[in-house]
C-alpha cells in the first residue's frame, strides 16, 4: 500500500488537478456563453398548444432569434409575439430553469417561466399597407401596388398549410374565428398575424393587427425537437 501511494507522485497530482480544474472552466465558459446567448442572440421555446399545428405541435422546441427587423418582415415568417402581460418570476425559478435546460437542451424545466402569457408564435401574413378580408379562414390580400386580391398562399414567400374545422351550425359570423373578417387597411407599422390552426385560440382576428415594433419580439430560425421533424425556417 505505502509504495502505491508514493507511486502518485507530486507531478501526478498537480496534473490531475490541473485537468480538474480545466474540466470546470470549460463547463463553466460553456455555461456562461450559453446564457449570453440565450439571452440575446438565440432564444429557446416549447409549444404549449397546437396554435400553430400542423406545422409546430404541442411540445415541439422551436429556436427563435430576438435580433429581427420588422423592415426584413417576409409574409410566411413565424414570428414570437411579446405580451405586456407576463411576469417576471422569481430568481430562484429562473435560475434553476437556466441551469437545468442547459444540461438538457430545454427539454427539461422544472418551473417553466414560458407559460401563455409569456409570449404568442403567429404567422406573418399581412404586411403595412395591405388591404385585406378573410372569408373561409383564408386571408385575401390587395398589396399596395396590385388592383386586385390574391390569398396569403399566393402571396406568401414560405410555403405552410393551415389547420380548419366545420363550425357548428348556428355559430354566429361575427365571432372572433367564424372564418370571416371585414376588410381592413393595414397602416404603417401594422402587421396581420395568423395561427396556422384557424380554430382554436386567438391571434389578429381578436387582437386587430399588431405593431411591429412593439409586440414584434424575434423570428422563428429552426425547429429542432422532436429531431426526426428537423427543420429551418
Amino acid at each position: 500500500m505505502a509504495a502505491k501511494y508514493r507511486s502518485f507522485s507530486y507531478t501526478a497530482k498537480r496534473e490531475y488537478r490541473n485537468k480538474v480544474f480545466f474540466i470546470i472552466f470549460l463547463v463553466l465558459f460553456a455555461f456562461i456563453s450559453y446564457v449570453l446567448i440565450t439571452s440575446y442572440i438565440l432564444k429557446t421555446y416549447r409549444l404549449q398548444t397546437d396554435t400553430m399545428f400542423p406545422e409546430i405541435s404541442t411540445g415541439d422546441m422551436v429556436l427563435a432569434t430576438p435580433i429581427y427587423s420588422t423592415a426584413s418582415a417576409k409574409r410566411g415568417d413565424l414570428v414570437v409575439i411579446n405580451s405586456s402581460s407576463s411576469q417576471k418570476k422569481p430568481f430562484f425559478k429562473s435560475a434553476v430553469n437556466t441551469v437545468t435546460g442547459f444540461f438538457t437542451f430545454h427539454l427539461v424545466r422544472p418551473f417553466d417561466i414560458q407559460n401563455a402569457n409569456a409570449y404568442s408564435i403567429r404567422r406573418i401574413v399581412g404586411l403595412p399597407g395591405d388591404t385585406l378580408y378573410m372569408e373561409n379562414f383564408v386571408l385575401h390580400i390587395k398589396t399596395q401596388d396590385s388592383n386586385h386580391f390574391l390569398t396569403e398562399f399566393e402571396l406568401a414567400q414560405k410555403n405552410y398549410d393551415i389547420e380548419v374545422q366545420d363550425l357548428p351550425a348556428n355559430w354566429d359570423s361575427s365571432l372572433p374565428f367564424s372564418g370571416t373578417y371585414p376588410k381592413t387597411v393595414l397602416k404603417e407599422g401594422e402587421y396581420f398575424v395568423l395561427c396556422d390552426n384557424r380554430i382554436i385560440t386567438d391571434d389578429s382576428r381578436l387582437w386587430g393587427p399588431v405593431k411591429g415594433d412593439k409586440k414584434l419580439f424575434g423570428k422563428i430560425m429552426l425547429k429542432y425537437w422532436p429531431l426526426k421533424e428537423f427543420k429551418f425556417y
